[in-house]
């Protein structure tokens, strides 16, 4: 899933793309009901006090998923009112950097998520909630104000810059890390937070406690309560704990910020859950952007089959190159389609054989597509020079 929502007085732009796991409940939620903390931190104290308290939570929630019950309504109504008040409590939470309020945001809305799980007073469970609670998400969003980005990472999603050399040529530049086993300062973070008792349960198969492939995300409860509070909401509604749940939480929802002050060179920034870097590398994935703006087809390198003379490889090359005259513009309108169409049906054999081998793998039935394919969300963010340098600051 994806989101992007522009700031009502901050000039800021958010993007995000979230990528759900154990159900779709957390990362519908989490697309939908995030951004209203992520306005709430970035805004100014007076920028916050200039709006009435109707106006003020009827305006943040106006992102909300439409399709919430009204008692969950009500309740994320509540648990941002009371965002609210602890800003005007604390002044730090307005006068903080960005990189600061991300995180902020980041955690209260995850703590938020858990908390609507729980047991009301009168011992009632939420069922919608604690599927919520009981599923998780991943996200990877972007905070563009002028020329300052910032890039909030949580769990295996990436954003990618690209970033054009003086030679024409396009450099991929990550603004993320995953969080997983292939990133050793997470282990490293994973494993001295728990006790060496537990050095060959916390990590087993790559995965943490053996079932969780991201280190960070939203939700997924099941890695952070304890086995007590477990029995009392997950396992009524089918979801056990994990084995070896000794000392939680094990899975943190504090995202990694990358900052970046953002030049002329730099044209674009691509956001994509790992369902894409499956299938393509970020070199090749800022290549298709660069030439796709710049109208021209991306082919992969020509490789002759064994067996080929050098009469056929020299007659294949007319005809590759006869292709490429004839082509003026990529065959996709829409840049993140374009990433999606070359991801799952190559850039080799021409419009048709391209669509025959995308329809193949999308009409996989669900039950199996996981065989086949992750499920790919993309967001490609295109800078304008003008808007930036008229809208330039020095305010990180």
């Amino acid at each position: 899933m994806f989101r992007s929502l522009s700031g009502l007085s901050s000039r800021a732009f958010l993007f995000g793309v979230f990528d759900g796991h154990g159900g779709q409940q957390c990362s519908r939620h989490s697309s939908t009901n995030l951004y209203p903390y992520l306005c709430a931190s970035v805004l100014k104290k007076h920028e916050v006090a200039d709006y009435p308290p109707d106006q003020r939570l009827e305006w943040l929630f106006s992102s909300s998923d439409g399709h919430l019950p009204n008692a969950f309504k009500s309740r994320e109504t509540k648990n941002l009112a009371e965002y609210h008040r602890a800003f005007k409590k604390n002044a730090n939470c307005y006068t903080g950097t960005v990189r600061e309020s991300l995180k902020l945001a980041f955690e209260t809305f995850d703590r938020d998520l858990a908390d609507n799980a729980l047991p009301n007073a009168k011992g009632v469970i939420d069922r919608h909630a604690a599927m919520i609670a009981a599923s998780g998400s991943c996200c990877t969003l972007a905070h563009v104000r002028s020329r300052h980005l910032h890039v909030a990472n949580l769990g295996d999603a990436a954003a990618v810059l690209g970033v054009v050399n003086p030679n024409g040529s396009v450099t991929a530049r990550q603004l993320s890390r995953a969080h997983c086993v292939d990133n050793a300062d997470e282990v490293h973070r994973i494993r001295t937070a728990h006790p060496a008792s537990e050095a060959q349960t916390v990590l087993r198969g790559g995965r943490l406690l053996g079932e969780l492939f991201p280190l960070r995300a939203f939700g997924d409860v099941r890695y952070k309560w304890t086995n007590e509070l477990q029995k009392v909401v997950l396992e009524p509604l089918g979801h056990p704990a994990p084995q070896h749940l000794y000392t939680p939480p094990y899975l943190s929802s504090s995202p990694e910020v990358f900052y970046h002050k953002l030049t002329p060179n730099d044209r674009f920034l691509v956001l994509a859950t790992d369902g894409l870097w499956e299938w393509l590398d970020p070199d090749t994935v800022v290549r298709l952007v660069h030439d796709h703006t710049l109208g021209t087809i991306t082919q992969q390198p020509y490789v002759p089959k064994s067996g080929t003379t050098l009469r056929q490889v020299r007659e294949q090359l007319k005809e590759r190159a006869k292709g490429e005259q004839r082509t003026k513009k990529p065959i996709d309108e829409n840049c993140a389609t374009h990433i999606i169409r070359h991801a799952l049906g190559g850039v080799s054999g021409g419009a048709t054989k391209q669509y025959e081998r995308l329809i193949d793998i999308l009409q996989v039935p669900p039950g199996r597509a996981r065989n086949y394919r992750d499920d790919i969300s993309v967001i490609v963010i295109h800078f304008n020079e003008t808007f930036l340098d008229v809208h330039d600051d020095d305010d990180e």
